[in-house]
């Protein structure tokens, strides 16, 4: 018999994990996403929910990540995140019975705890962050910071040819 999961809970912790999840974030960073990605990562954080709400798992959830990884995001990960994530999230899921969301949220997704800090805490309730909201800012964040390094590196000159088709040399400029 499967436990019920309030569904807040569950995208709380599905958009927690997929946040944290440093392999896709990376994927969606340096382009190896064909098409588009803010879909794409709507369609895989909507299979995820649904899985955990079915009460799937851990290998069902890591099947679905494996698969999704390679075939929308464009990346093996063979660093065993795979199952990591999917322990993680159904680790997360039990013990959110017993213990405080926020609490068990921050212990095994720690990268998200600014995401957390969004959330409005009220007597009982706490309202969770906006779907998708912890990975479009971190994704931004680092984007971001590419886009500032970038500018900073020098780009290689190109060679000079010459009318006879060699290539000049020229002096190295010292620094």
């Amino acid at each position: 018999m499967s436990v019920k999961h309030d569904p807040a809970h569950v995208s709380l912790v599905v958009e927690s994990a997929l946040a944290s999840w440093t392999s896709l974030r990376l994927a969606i960073q340096h382009g190896f996403v064909e098409g588009n990605t803010d879909e794409k990562f709507s369609q895989l954080s909507e299979d995820l929910k649904c899985l955990c709400l079915q009460g799937s798992d851990q290998l069902d959830i890591e099947e679905l990540l494996e698969s999704s990884a390679y075939h929308d995001f464009n990346f093996l990960d063979e660093d065993g995140s795979f199952k990591d994530l999917s322990k993680a999230i159904v680790t997360c899921l039990k013990e959110i019975q017993t213990e405080d969301l926020n609490t068990v949220v921050r212990k095994h997704f720690p990268s998200v705890t600014e995401a957390l800090k969004k959330s409005v805490q009220g007597d009982d309730k706490t309202e969770e962050v906006e779907e998708g909201l912890a990975l479009s800012e971190m994704i931004s964040e680092t984007s971001i910071k590419e886009e500032s390094t970038e500018s900073r590196v020098k780009h290689k000159q190109e060679p000079v040819i010459d009318e006879d088709g060699f290539e000049l040399v020229q002096p190295r400029r010292r620094r």
